[in-house]
């Protein structure tokens, strides 16, 4: 009696086993399994594609008109990088006769003339006739030996002489206060040569304008 007992226990054990594990099969492989398989998740992944790229595109786009919005206000003129300071000019060649707007400053050069009473062979005095009107606020004093330049056909400097510019009056010299012009002669000492000299005058702050002329 006690053995048919263990062996109905031991049946009933057997059966209760058997059923969980069927159970289990059925959740994983029955008609109602809802878990996708690993080729149907990589298709889904696939098909989902081109909308997660379009808000990937989506969001760079942001991210770069942002940044480049950015970018931009710090570099224009009303950012945070402020304007850049406008450049010199840089006029010329210019003819005799022409003016050179420079700044504030109009010059103009009017003509060049020469004396051949220079202390050496080879050499002669030159002489430039120029105007300069003042349109700016602040006063322009003329100062030859820094900001007017002759350059001889071998692009050497004709240094500023007082002895050359004492041959015409009136001589360039002076303040020019707002709204005033003055015209004069400034001399140098030059190599007398064949082709193209220049004259240049120089403003430190708004740049040079150059006149280009030969000696008749």
């Amino acid at each position: 009696m006690r053995r048919r007992k263990i062996l109905i226990w031991a049946a009933a054990a057997l059966l209760a086993v058997l059923v969980a594990g069927c159970g289990k099969y059925a959740d994983q492989t029955g008609p109602n399994r809802t878990d996708p398989s690993p080729s149907s998740s990589a298709g889904s992944a696939g098909g989902n594609q081109p909308a997660t790229g379009g808000g990937g595109d989506g969001g760079g786009d942001a991210v770069g008109n942002a940044a480049g919005g950015a970018a931009g206000d710090g570099a224009g003129p009303g950012g945070g990088g402020g304007a850049e300071p406008a450049g010199k000019v840089q006029l010329g060649p210019l003819a005799v006769g022409e003016s050179a707007q420079v700044g504030p400053l109009t010059v103009t050069m009017h003509r060049a003339e020469t004396v051949d009473q220079a202390p050496a062979p080879g050499y002669t005095y030159l002489l430039i006739e120029v105007t300069v009107e003042n349109g700016g606020s602040a006063p322009y004093t003329v100062n030859p030996t820094e900001q007017h330049k002759v350059q001889t056909p071998e692009e050497k400097n004709a240094p500023y002489n007082l002895q050359a510019t004492a041959l015409r009056t009136p001589k360039f010299q002076g303040t020019l206060r707002q709204g005033e012009s003055g015209s004069g002669w400034l001399g140098f000492l030059a190599k007398k040569l064949e082709g193209t000299y220049t004259y240049t005058f120089t403003h430190p702050e708004y740049g040079e304008a150059t006149w280009e002329f030969t000696l008749q």
